[in-house]
């Protein structure tokens, strides 16, 4: 029942970013997780609650400048624009290797490390669909597919190239409570559970 301002910790549980409240600070704080929002290690984590978990959208700036034309947008810090010429993460993303340690990590199977996942709660049912098993059930990198999730009908308008899901409810049926993204490893550390089937074909 209280609006919190969250930091980043810069530390990590499972290679996945631990957040505080930064009215308490770091040392007096209960440290969540970014993807599951429960609180895993800090002052105060075993009575703490669990952060709200609200709709997001990883999206490009393309398509967002398209539906948003009037967003705000961070500009560079002036005196260090060379430091935006460069992508940190590049070889990261670029390969299997994981820089911290992740236990349990999946075993070996038709999903990559590295794969993404959007994961999506609907009136208190939850799934989690692999971007390639979207690819495959819209049949390219780049498409939509409709889904039935707890009574509402979903679309997800997919990008597995670039790792990108938007998610709608289908005529705005049904409560979308959450939508997160994540790593395949990272979500099965967590949650230690399968990406969902996708039963449905291609939206059109």
């Amino acid at each position: 029942g209280r609006l919190v301002e969250i930091g980043a910790s810069g530390l990590l549980y499972n290679s996945n970013t631990l957040l505080y409240d930064r009215e308490r600070g770091p040392a007096a704080s209960p440290l969540w997780t970014q993807l599951g929002g429960q609180p895993v290690a800090g002052a105060g984590a075993a009575t703490a609650a669990p952060l709200e978990l609200l709709p997001a959208t990883l999206t490009t700036w393309e398509a967002w400048r398209l539906d948003n034309p009037e967003s705000p947008v961070l500009a560079p810090v002036e005196g260090m624009q060379r430091l935006y010429r460069r992508d940190p993460y590049h070889s990261y993303f670029g390969s299997e290797m994981l820089r911290f340690p992740v236990a349990p990590l999946p075993a070996a199977g038709p999903l990559g490390l590295k794969d993404r996942l959007v994961v999506v709660d609907v009136a208190g049912r939850r799934a989690a669909y692999a971007l390639p098993d979207l690819a495959a059930a819209g049949g390219g990198p780049q498409g939509s597919v409709e889904l039935e999730l707890g009574g509402a009908r979903l679309r997800l308008d997919y990008r597995s190239d670039l790792g990108t899901a938007a998610v709608a409810a289908v005529g705005g049926a049904g409560e979308l409570r959450s939508v997160r993204y994540g790593f395949w490893f990272a979500w099965h550390a967590i949650e230690g559970t399968i990406p969902d089937m996708i039963p449905a074909g291609p939206a059109g």
